[in-house]
């Protein structure tokens, strides 16, 4: 599909999938309208000098090929904005890694998109700059599930903005998370487990967790009269140690049984 010379170049490029490139049914007038030396070149240039390294260009093109039409200053312009709100060079560089489309959007985009966390989270720039960071999808995808979540967080599950604010910023997934999964996590360790919300926000990572998961660990220890979620009481335990321990050690130090024993009593639910 693509001239010779071309191909052969995208080819050296190191976990570049020729044939999801092929599929796209722009990829081929794109390409072939490009010239390496002004078009191509000065892409990979601009790339290299921006962080990525030569083992990621090919999975980053893969996923943004359309980069190559870009204006290069335009994508200059992007990165000098960034830079202007305090993003590091390898926060920049670990976004675009994380978000390849990143800077197919306009600093107008961008702009209004940092506006938007700030001031629906209630967070500082340092916190907004730090969440984006970590998740920069938040920048480059759609804003309905992160609008549909904060209105589950304080409307449905009654977590109070500061305590959302707090769990965001933990585990900023949890904006973007599949809402039936976060009421099905909660109605069980809230309701079934009798957590309540302040000690669900100091470990927000059970949202993370597989719900099968919690609710096999959360049954052994009932039944061996070990389930003890009160941080006031006589032998907690806590939602790190019940979800984020493997079985041999959820075994020895929590359960104080063994893995057969834990094994056992799976075959039973």
């Amino acid at each position: 599909m693509f001239p010779l010379l071309m191909q052969t170049f995208l080819e050296l490029l190191q976990g570049l999938d020729l044939s999801k490139i092929e599929k796209q049914p722009d990829a081929a007038n794109l390409l072939l309208r490009l010239d390496f030396e002004k078009d191509i070149k000065q892409i990979l240039l601009f790339l290299k000098d921006l962080g990525i390294e030569d083992n990621q260009l090919g999975t980053f093109l893969t996923k943004n090929y359309a980069i190559f039409s870009e204006d290069l200053e335009n994508l200059k312009t992007r990165v000098a904005y960034l830079q202007s709100k305090n993003f590091s060079k390898a926060d920049i560089a670990q976004m675009v890694r994380k978000a390849p489309f990143l800077l197919s959007f306009s600093v107008e985009r961008l702009d209004n998109r940092l506006g938007f966390f700030q001031k629906e989270l209630q967070l500082t720039v340092k916190k907004t700059r730090d969440l984006v960071v970590r998740l920069p999808r938040l920048l480059t995808g759609s804003l309905e599930p992160v609008k549909e979540n904060m209105k589950v967080y304080h409307l449905e599950l009654g977590f109070k903005l500061n305590e959302i604010q707090h769990m965001i910023t933990k585990i900023p997934k949890m904006l973007t998370a599949n809402k039936r999964k976060l009421t099905e996590t909660f109605d069980y360790v809230h309701n079934v487990m009798s957590i309540p919300h302040h000690v669900i926000v100091r470990f927000p990572q059970i949202f993370n967790t597989r719900l099968f998961k919690v609710k096999e660990r959360h049954l052994f220890l009932t039944y061996l009269g070990r389930a003890q979620y009160d941080p006031a009481k006589p032998n907690y335990i806590s939602l790190d140690k019940l979800v984020s321990m493997p079985d041999e050690i959820f075994c020895e130090e929590i359960a104080k049984a063994s893995v057969r024993d834990f094994e056992k009593f799976l075959k039973t639910l």
